[in-house]
């Protein structure tokens, strides 16, 4: 693996594995090129000094994200708010969304159609620990809000849960309700009005 490292060790993967990031599985839980990421995050990540509230959001099958419907969704609410931090959580691990057309968070597919109790049970395992491992240095202020936007039965939202009762931290979730035709995409309940408007009010505080 050719790895070079811009100032601040900033990672920048030469030789890119297009295949070996794709698919549903424990090598794409702790793909080499997403560990790097997460070294560096956690190593190097600092949140801006007026963040008031870090927003948990979800992963979208189009990338980079912010080309996704739900995310344009997202967005047209969040970056009303300059002291909103948004986080992406998915098999890669930890994404600040200021990262997310960076490779290989640009380039990877998670389906999660595909997986398995076993699979669903090593992720909440291994991105659990990927979340402690990025807040537990971190020297956050006390009145920091952490917020869940997620689907309520999501394995990042459990991942989430685990990591920050570890952490001792209060973790704010926001109920998402609502219903979809029985083939829709389950995650396009974020995207309804009430779920906005839910994000909106909590955002507003």
């Amino acid at each position: 693996m050719n790895v070079l490292l811009k100032k601040l060790e900033y990672p920048v993967i030469k030789e890119k594995d297009y295949i070996g990031i794709n698919g549903v599985g424990i090598n794409q839980l702790i793909h080499p090129h997403f560990e790097i990421w997460q070294k560096f995050f956690k190593n190097h990540y600092e949140f801006k000094s007026n963040t008031k509230l870090i927003l948990f959001l979800p992963c979208a099958a189009i990338k980079p994200y912010i080309n996704s419907p739900i995310h344009k969704e997202f967005n047209k609410v969040t970056e009303k708010y300059k002291n909103v931090q948004r986080i992406v959580i998915s098999n890669a691990g930890i994404i600040p969304y200021e990262y997310i057309r960076e490779y290989p968070f640009n380039s990877y597919d998670w389906n999660p159609l595909l997986e398995t109790t076993e699979i669903k049970n090593l992720y909440i395992k291994i991105i659990s620990e990927k979340i402690y491992d990025f807040f537990k240095l971190m020297d956050l202020k006390n009145d920091l809000r952490y917020v869940t936007y997620l689907r309520n039965d999501s394995e990042s939202i459990a991942a989430l849960k685990i990591a920050f009762e570890k952490l001792g931290k209060e973790l704010q979730i926001i109920g998402v309700t609502g219903s979809l035709h029985e083939t829709a995409d389950t995650d396009l309940l974020l995207i309804l009005d009430e779920n906005l408007a839910k994000l909106e009010k909590v955002l507003k505080k």
